[in-house]
């Protein structure tokens, strides 16, 4: 099965408009859906609190307020809808449905993360914390815990910690291995500071939007990032694990040229995973757990050539300073490529 979604060139005026009428049409009823889910979601954890006589945090109520709000929630739609005209497939041809799914939720996820930023921490739907080496504030925790488990690029610079190597400091490898990582940490992230201040400076961003435009930019580039890619694609339905598997995961940030002429920053986000022979789905769970003599359950069988894929590439635009719950705050972010392969091949009968 192989459910890659990507591609298409560019035809006629009348076509390209067509295609951009269909893409917006459907994108609305998908994100109507997707922002119905979540207040779905909302509600049934605000009943939970309420039955157990519990107080909810102060991040979870934040999120409550924006979902169970039906004008918040509409102008989210429209936010979404812009994202979508402006995305460069959208007047290429028509996009399936599932594809055009991932585009919506993966740019209503990391729009919310990054405005979240413009918020005061008692508005915030997230609680992350921020250190640095250059800053002391400006680096999500999670990218320097996480650093020595992805490959990455800064404005043409690699950094991979497996083709480092450092002369040993002690007789014993774990230690080494600890300082190798703290090394690799230190060198990442330091050189990732100056090349956003230096863009900050370009800019002409000072405190506090310079220290919020890096937190947003770095909490894309840690774990939470990845985690709206993942929970954005296709794949987020098809759980893999067992021996064999290999996740590869790569992040790479440089300045680009917009179609205004302002520079703006670019992040490229990049998830493989493959080595894999089996997998479930959610409908496999339910079947494995439902009380019936001649269903087996278990998981699912594949060739191990098979392989899931998610790729997008993201851009982050300061612009003049507006009210945050008009979805921009300081910066603007866009998805402008994506890519979402499902490729499961069937197992050869014997």
């Amino acid at each position: 099965m192989d459910l890659a979604l990507c591609g298409g060139r560019p035809g006629p005026s009348a076509a390209a408009a067509d295609a951009l009428h269909q893409n917006l049409h459907t994108a609305r009823e998908v994100a109507k859906a997707f922002l119905g889910e979540l207040r779905e979601q909302c509600m049934q954890e605000k009943e939970s609190f309420e039955r157990q006589g519990r107080k909810a945090p102060r991040e979870k109520q934040n999120r409550w307020s924006l979902y169970l709000n039906a004008a918040r929630s509409q102008r989210r739609i429209l936010d979404i809808l812009k994202a979508v005209r402006r995305f460069p497939e959208s007047r290429m041809r028509v996009l399936p449905a599932p594809y055009l799914r991932a585009l919506v939720v993966l740019q209503h996820s990391m729009s919310e993360d990054t405005s979240d930023f413009a918020r005061s921490e008692l508005e915030r739907k997230h609680c992350d914390t921020f250190e640095g080496f250059v800053t002391s504030d400006g680096v999500n925790s999670q990218l320097i815990k996480d650093a020595h488990r992805s490959e990455w690029t800064v404005d043409g610079r690699a950094f991979t910690l497996h083709s480092r190597k450092e002369e040993p400091e002690s007789t014993s490898p774990a230690c080494d291995r600890k300082q190798a990582i703290a090394n690799f940490q230190r060198d990442l992230v330091t050189c990732l500071e100056e090349f956003l201040l230096e863009f900050c400076h370009r800019r002409g961003l000072h405190e506090p939007r310079a220290r919020q435009l890096m937190q947003a930019v770095t909490t894309q580039m840690s774990q939470a990032g990845l985690a709206n890619l993942e929970r954005a694609s296709q794949a987020s339905s098809v759980y893999v694990s067992g021996q064999g598997l290999e996740q590869r995961t790569a992040y790479n940030v440089s300045t680009a040229t917009a179609a205004g002429g302002e520079e703006v920053l670019q992040l490229s986000i990049y998830c493989m995973k493959t080595g894999f022979s089996a997998y479930h789905t959610p409908e496999s769970i339910a079947a494995a757990h439902e009380d019936d003599e001649d269903n087996v359950g278990g998981p699912l069988f594949c060739a191990p050539t098979s392989y899931l894929y998610q790729y997008a590439t993201l851009r982050f635009c300061p612009v003049a300073s507006q009210m945050p719950d008009n979805n921009s705050g300081f910066v603007e972010i866009e998805v402008v490529d994506l890519i979402d392969e499902v490729h499961l091949v069937p197992v050869a009968l014997l």
